[in-house]
């Protein structure tokens, strides 16, 4: 057993200990003799998150943890330039323990990995980058590079690739990308075909259909005709490939857009019988269970509103409740799932805020919120569940946290806030606080809501 390898099941045997510190500490050294152990550097990451996550702290780091990583980074930048890549692997490392989450370093880290041609590790530090934020569109395009030149594995590098052009539809790297790698993927089956063939004229005319099919495969989906016609092109390439789960996702997914549900049903679990642990089917079997009861729940708010049938309530007011519950059930099964993506805490805290359930949903968005892009959002999240406990005080902080971080102050967002501020406000019997809020809403938009009714109301209450 080589140094690294006894380091690493010391780091096991701290981990059942509840050692978290003296984990993190081997398993740095394990990396130091071995930087190719891409699962441990991923675990490694986990560890440092958990760990910060249990004293109260934000993984993502922020002003708290800027002077403790400076030196690190700076240091890291200097071996940059001195291409000594391992070495600034480590200092990266070394800034990472106080911010495992901070996608800028992460990035800088799958950078120096790549250079020192680590590429298993750069890989999966590029894929915990897209878990922590999804729109990392340059992620995605190194793991799409990395996925065809390093691993030799086009079905991947495509799928990355069209990850690229989904943020970025005009991105010609990614278009060219797509179609060089379809085209290889296509050359690569013909010439097996020949071999275990005879090289007639039928095959190449195969051949000929093929690069016809390559090309009608590079066309934009711009309606539904367009999605019909590629549902028939990747169910004929199905028929070559049947195990290809990315191609039964692409066809799910199709099927989806036209609404027809049951068959994009169909092929996600098709996916999931060749994969039971592919995680993108499981998530858009998720998403369209939760598409399909939706559309039905909307289908049904517009016949209750021109109707006053019982019956017709009585189902509208039954379906809300099947929509909350699964949609309940299926955020908690995500958050698990993804324990470290703080949108989706955010998401399922607005699902058991409505459920009222405001404790829990607080715990969500008390996480959610140290995520940058999500502090607003949480903040307001947890000022309204203090507001419906009737704890005022504690949610009018909350509100005014969140107004300090909006840019755009006469954004929706921004008189949204401001509003609840307004009626927290009022609801403790700040009638001056409450109207000086109101009035600020007004300046801008007299027409928002009943604010121009509320600050009428609220001056006669003061004279």
């Amino acid at each position: 057993m080589g140094h690294d390898a006894e380091l690493f099941k010391k780091a096991e045997v701290a981990l059942k200990k509840n050692n978290h510190e003296y984990a993190i500490e081997l398993i740095l050294q394990g990396l130091l003799i071995n930087p190719k152990a891409a699962e441990w550097r991923v675990r490694l990451h986990q560890i440092e998150s958990r760990a910060i996550e249990d004293k109260g702290g934000n993984p993502a780091g922020g002003f708290g943890v800027k002077f403790k990583v400076l030196p690190h980074e700076s240091k890291a930048k200097k071996l940059h330039l001195q291409k000594k890549y391992d070495e600034e692997i480590i200092e990266l490392e070394r800034s990472l323990k106080f911010q495992p989450q901070n996608t800028g370093t992460l990035e800088s880290l799958a950078r120096a990995l790549a250079l020192a041609e680590h590429f298993d590790s750069a890989i999966a530090v590029h894929e915990e980058i897209i878990k922590i934020d999804s729109g990392k569109v340059e992620s995605y395009r190194s793991l799409g590079k990395m996925y065809a030149e390093e691993k030799d594995d086009p079905e991947k590098a495509i799928e990355y690739w069209e990850k690229v052009k989904q943020y970025k539809p005009d991105d010609k790297e990614a278009g060219k990308a797509v179609r060089d790698l379809s085209a290889a993927t296509m050359v690569k089956k013909a010439e097996e075909r020949k071999k275990g063939g005879d090289g007639s004229y039928r095959d190449m005319l195969k051949s000929e259909e093929e690069a016809a099919e390559l090309e009608a495969k590079a066309q934009i989906i711009r309606n539904d005709d367009d999605r019909k016609r590629a549902i028939k092109r990747k169910i004929t390439e199905l028929k070559e490939d049947p195990k290809n789960g990315r191609l039964l996702r692409e066809i799910g997914q199709l099927y989806q857009d036209l609404k027809l549900w049951d068959k994009a049903e169909v092929a996600y679990r098709k996916a999931l019988q060749i994969n039971a642990n592919d995680l993108a089917a499981q998530e858009r079997l998720g998403t369209l269970a939760e598409n399909r009861l939706d559309q039905e729940l909307e289908s049904l708010i517009e016949k209750a509103n021109g109707s006053d049938d019982p019956a017709v309530q009585a189902k509208l007011e039954a379906k809300q409740k099947e929509v909350q519950v699964f949609k309940l059930k299926e955020y908690k099964r995500r958050v698990e799932a993804h324990p470290t993506d703080y949108t989706l805490k955010l998401q399922y805290g607005n699902h058991l805020r409505i459920a009222g359930e405001y404790d829990e949903a607080i715990g969500l968005y008390q996480q959610a919120v140290k995520d940058p892009k999500n502090k607003v959002s949480a903040r307001v999240g947890i000022g309204d569940c203090f507001l419906n406990k009737e704890l005022f005080d504690m949610a009018k902080d909350q509100f005014t946290q969140a107004i300090g971080d909006i840019a755009d102050k006469e954004s929706g967002v921004w008189k949204e806030t401001k509003y609840s501020l307004g009626d927290a406000c009022e609801k403790n019997n700040e009638i001056d606080e409450a109207l000086s809020h109101f009035q600020e809403i007004m300046s801008v938009d007299i027409s928002y809501k009943d604010v121009s009714q509320r600050v009428t109301n609220l001056r006669k209450a003061k004279s």
